[in-house]
């Protein structure tokens, strides 16, 4: 029963990752290149309204994925490569999760701000550009974690 309970765990601690995962990486593939090619008013409006529904519906997801895999910690402990890869795993999205909340979250509310009082951001470029120079290191941060929590499959 205690193995189910593991796979299951670990299973959902992979693809809740991963989601969060494949939406990063494609902002640093796609998302950059894109914005960097478009209209200031155009970053306003789109970038905003992403960040405005992406804010209120991937928390969930990263929760899910990082107490997902604090339980797997929890339950390994330290002794086992299982438990130390959990915790390896656990630190990359803790990291990941410091890079949002000091760099992305803060320049997520502006942009959202301003679509929602349908302010035009004087900055938005700059802001921008600020949000796009963390995007690389946190879908670097996600990699680490869900192959971490990959590896917890085959020992």
């Amino acid at each position: 029963m205690i193995t189910l309970i593991m796979h299951i765990l670990n299973g959902t601690a992979i693809v809740a990752t991963a989601v969060v995962f494949g939406t990063d990486v494609f902002f640093a593939l796609v998302g950059k290149k894109a914005a960097a090619k478009s209209k200031d008013a155009s970053i306003a409006d789109v970038m905003g309204h992403l960040h405005e529904v992406a804010d209120a519906r991937m928390p969930v997801i990263g929760a899910t994925a990082t107490f997902s895999t604090l339980l797997q910690v929890i339950i390994f402990g330290f002794a086992n490569i299982q438990g130390q890869l959990a915790a390896f795993s656990l630190m990359a999205l803790l990291a990941h999760l410091t890079v949002y909340l000091r760099v992305a979250r803060p320049i997520n509310n502006v942009m959202t701000e301003g679509v929602k009082f349908g302010r035009m951001v004087n900055n938005i470029r700059e802001l921008q550009q600020r949000w796009d120079r963390v995007i690389g290191l946190r879908a670097a941060l996600l990699f680490i974690a869900i192959t971490g929590l990959i590896m917890i499959t085959c020992c």
